[in-house]
């Protein structure tokens, strides 16, 4: 069994983003999504900045899952600031990003992710011994479902805050 203070625990958290970033960049679905919002706004709207902004809010996400999971922290303490957040982004963020980060929740969250995800955050969690491993590995997948909704909203934000720069 692992502890908190075992010097192991902290590697988790460098782990956890590397996979969720790998499995995230590995995803063909995302790079379809990429593709298809570059071909729908001509090109105004990268791939490569769609594929980067939903692998590192996944990586994050996973990380602070990592967290979470460590520290025992429930997951709605997570999750429900996470979506009043989303609530407020709503305001401000542009409509064109909002549907994008809505619709990358599906590809986000898809097979090849959640596959590597889950298996991790059950593995971590069986491991430390004082944790429900379906409740973890469970939990981590609510956080990744918030991780594309709130990265490609702020990336929306910065596109806004660019253009109106430039004005």
């Amino acid at each position: 069994m692992l502890s908190l203070e075992h010097p192991t625990t902290w590697g988790l958290f460098p782990l956890g983003f590397l996979f969720g970033f790998v499995a995230t960049i590995a995803e063909p679905a995302v790079r379809i999504l990429g593709m298809e919002v570059e071909r729908a706004t001509s090109g105004g709207i990268r791939a490569r900045v769609i594929l980067l902004a939903l692998a590192l809010g996944v990586a994050f996400f996973v990380a602070l899952g990592m967290f979470r999971t460590l520290y025992g922290i429930p997951v709605h303490y997570l999750v429900v600031p996470g979506y009043l957040i989303v609530m407020v982004l709503l305001r401000f963020s542009d409509p064109t990003f909002t549907s994008i980060a809505f619709d990358a929740v599906g590809v986000a969250t898809s097979p090849t992710t959640v596959t590597f995800v889950m298996a991790l955050a059950v593995g971590v969690a069986t491991v430390l011994g004082n944790r429900n491993p379906v409740l973890d590995g469970f939990g981590l997948i609510a956080l990744l479902a918030m991780a594309p909704i709130l990265s490609l909203m702020c990336l929306g934000l910065l596109y806004s805050w660019r253009g109106r720069k430039r004005t």
